[in-house]
């Protein structure tokens, strides 16, 4: 099935699209100024893609698209009103201005709804790569059926549910009464597996890798750790039995680590969080919150992430910043308005697109590694004990608590693992075990192109045998 527009996209330019955004975004701001607006900003988004599917080994669809969104936020008497459009037309830009103002008239007045106090941009960041600029359709389809083929000759017993394998090239632009005028483009494919092994009768559990790459060069690299990752998993699920319960040290993969500990401490980190008392991490700026082993970054200028970029969503300069050193908590993340609130600067962590306002997020997060050697040797360290390849449960950022089952899951004997292990329940509270962290492997590994983190072992944490 194809519902591609055309067969073949023109070269990507992304200064020419940068320019062309730009317009978009400048147009709309002059008409929610002379419209009335006290303050205005403006977040235009264009962008192409190519995207393949296959399910097992046939081709499922083939798709080429492109779209424009423009999103505006307008203050008036501290009152904010917001809307989007995907057309970008004087009538469209008239309705967007008119609805948004409209709607700010009818909100409640905050003495933090202002836009975010300007602050240059300096660094500059090409994130094009003239190969992936020229790349069509029949590219895209041969890299995945190239994917697929390589995967299937792993072992017979693999099974591919899905994969795809995409491509997207885009610019954006913010602009602002307060002086903001930013634009960046970038290109990339990504690519995900999604599937598991049959031998017989014994069905293994799904597993499933991904990730992102700004040119071929890494796309070739991420689909070989990509093939490697999934097929090691997905093999290893097989011939799976209980584990056993008990309180203790657990080997956390760097995906698991990521989901049941990191994202949801950044979440409680957020500066909105702990204004609104929906976080832990209240009042303990400068304090120790985790072993001294622990050090967490957010890194835009990370080329190997997908949220590398010189500036966020309200056009604020962003750099590398630290979260945790030392497992000493150094700051938390502000955009505009959580730094109006608290009367500082943002810290260049809004986010979010032009159909939204501005949300709040990290860009490229990174464990710093320590001294537990490699993943083979961090099953020494654990000596006996389940390892979490993958965590599916939940996990609340307010309190800590989580609970979940551990997917991918295997029982280490001895230092070795020995089996996989059926749906293994674990759980207990980040902020209580993030001092437990007793190793940290030597080497960070990339998860699903969005961060960085290495093998993490870490006592008290209570399991379940299924």
């Amino acid at each position: 099935m194809s519902t591609h527009t055309q067969a073949e996209r023109a070269r990507f330019d992304g200064r020419v699209a940068e320019q062309r955004e730009g317009r978009h975004a400048q147009a709309l701001l002059n008409e929610a100024l002379e419209a009335g607006a006290g303050e205005a900003e403006v977040v235009a988004q264009g962008s192409e893609t190519i995207a393949v599917r296959f399910e097992g080994e046939e081709l499922k669809l083939s798709s080429a698209d492109s779209g424009s969104a423009l999103g505006l936020r307008v203050f008036d008497d501290k009152r904010m009103g917001f809307s989007s459009t995907n057309q970008v037309g004087p009538d469209a830009r008239q309705r967007a201005a008119m609805g948004a103002l409209g709607l700010a008239r009818c909100s409640p007045q905050d003495a933090a709804n202002v836009l975010p106090v300007h602050v240059a941009v300096t660094r500059e960041v090409d994130a094009c790569d003239d190969q992936l600029s020229a790349l069509g359709v029949a590219d895209i389809v041969a890299l995945a059926r190239d994917l697929v083929a390589r995967t299937l000759a792993i072992d017979p017993r693999l099974r591919l549910d899905s994969s795809e394998v995409s491509l997207r090239r885009g610019a954006g632009a913010v602009h602002s009464s307060a002086g903001v005028a930013a634009s960046a483009s970038s290109t990339s494919l990504s690519l995900s597996l999604f599937g598991m092994a049959v031998d017989a009768e014994d069905v293994g559990g799904f597993d499933y890798w991904g990730g992102h790459a700004l040119n071929l060069e890494a796309f070739e690299g991420l689909a070989t750790e990509s093939i490697t990752r999934f097929s090691d998993a997905a093999l290893g699920n097989l011939g799976a039995q209980s584990s056993e319960s008990y309180t203790g040290p657990v080997l956390f993969s760097p995906s698991a680590f990521m989901d049941v500990f990191v994202q949801p401490l950044v979440a409680a980190a957020s500066a909105i969080a702990v204004q609104r008392g929906r976080s832990s991490l209240k009042g303990k700026l400068g304090q120790t919150i985790a072993t001294s082993e622990f050090n967490l970054l957010d890194d835009p200028t990370d080329r190997r992430l997908m949220g590398l970029g010189a500036f966020d969503r309200e056009g604020t300069p962003t750099q590398p910043f630290k979260i945790i050193q030392d497992g000493v908590l150094q700051a938390y993340l502000y955009n505009g308005y959580a730094a109006a609130v608290d009367g500082v600067l943002s810290t260049g962590h809004a986010a979010g697109g032009a159909r939204s306002v501005p949300g709040l997020g990290a860009h490229g997060l990174s464990v710093a590694p320590g001294d537990g050697g490699s993943a083979k040797d961090m099953l020494g360290h654990l000596d006996r004990g389940l390892l979490v390849g993958r965590f599916s449960g939940s996990v609340d950022p307010a309190s800590g608590d989580f609970s979940g089952v551990a997917k991918s899951g295997r029982w280490v004997e001895a230092g070795e693992i020995v089996r996989p292990v059926r749906e293994t329940l674990f759980g207990g509270n980040l902020f209580d075990l993030l001092p437990q962290i007793l190793r940290l492997s030597s080497e960070a590994e990339g998860v699903m192109g969005a961060a960085f983190s290495p093998w993490a072992m870490v006592d008290g944490v209570a399991v379940t045998a299924g």
